[in-house]
């Protein structure tokens, strides 16, 4: 009997310790050396491409351009086109998450991240980061008399490696495939590089016109929050946990700045960097909150 109650006990013990175990969520990190040919392969990439930017660049009529951005859906687009992109996170153990206000973007029951936005205007002004499904014209001395040049954070996303299910929906013919959006800083494949684009939070003038602020037609938008205090949502990427490669590169306009450091919180971007991805943002449906706290509206006060 007690040899019984011995074999008992130590069948639940065992049973436990391997129920703990397949619990604990692993997340490692590839080595360094990888790493950097991503980052390289990208930048070459990159340099192919540049030149549709600085034809933007020289254009003496920027508002005659059908250029378009992505801000947060929140409820309708009205008379915009929506844009869906879906990317494939972390399939097991799946950790992807959000808090509070993301408007119409979710995490779906496979843990992967439904990205939806409203294609409007690239030349209005956005107090926040905007997604980046092209080369725009990141030169603003209108909006930006001091720092005209806009800040361009590209974040890639380790996306799960066994059966990546990347994908890009929407009703515009010029941007329902994830080739047509990875033609600037975005690209799109069996990963990701996620790009949004900033105004120079240190050259904004006290004054926008109201017709050159948001969307012209007016919708309910959200953007990437560069101001902690602003913040009213966030969305959790839980990226590739095995060999993980994320990295996030700065440009300014068409000229690298820096690489973003893994781990750490980049307040002025909304952004956390590491082996997963924490995205702030802040929707125009709270005027006083996204007015008063947000380093990027024109009529700020200086609280954060």
């Amino acid at each position: 009997m007690e040899l019984a109650k011995a074999a008992a006990d130590y069948e639940v013990s065992t049973r436990s310790m391997e129920e703990n175990a397949d619990t604990v969520k692993i997340e490692t990190v590839a080595d360094e050396e990888t790493i950097q040919k991503l980052m390289d392969d990208y930048v070459t990439e990159l340099m192919n491409r540049t030149s549709i930017a600085k034809e933007k660049v020289m254009r003496t009529i920027y508002s005659a351009s059908n250029d378009v951005v992505g801000v947060f859906k929140i409820g309708s687009c009205g008379v915009y086109t929506e844009l869906e992109v879906n990317i494939d996170a972390e399939d097991t153990k799946q950790n992807s998450k959000s808090e509070g206000v993301i408007g119409d973007s979710y995490i779906d029951s496979n843990g992967n991240v439904r990205l939806k936005f409203c294609l409007t205007e690239a030349s209005q002004y956005y107090p926040g980061g905007v997604f980046l499904v092209n080369h725009i014209n990141y030169y603003r001395p209108g909006f930006s008399f001091n720092h005209p040049w806009m800040k361009i954070v590209a974040r890639y996303h380790d996306c799960d490696d066994k059966h990546t299910d990347n994908r890009v929906v929407s009703l515009n013919p010029d941007y329902d495939e994830k080739s047509d959006i990875s033609k600037g800083y975005t690209k799109i494949d069996d990963n990701a590089v996620l790009a949004w684009a900033f105004p120079d939070a240190l050259g904004v003038p006290s004054t926008i016109a109201s017709g050159n602020f948001g969307p012209r037609s007016r919708i309910n938008y959200g953007v990437i929050c560069g101001s902690p205090l602003a913040t009213m949502g966030k969305i959790h990427f839980d990226d590739e946990d095995s060999s993980n490669k994320n990295w996030a590169k700065l440009y300014t306009g068409n000229t690298f700045t820096k690489d973003l450091l893994s781990d750490h919180f980049y307040g002025e971007y909304g952004l956390n960097t590491g082996k997963n991805t924490w995205y702030s943002l802040t929707f125009n449906t709270d005027l006083s909150y996204f007015k008063n706290k947000n380093r990027y509206h024109p009529g700020r006060v200086m609280a954060n």
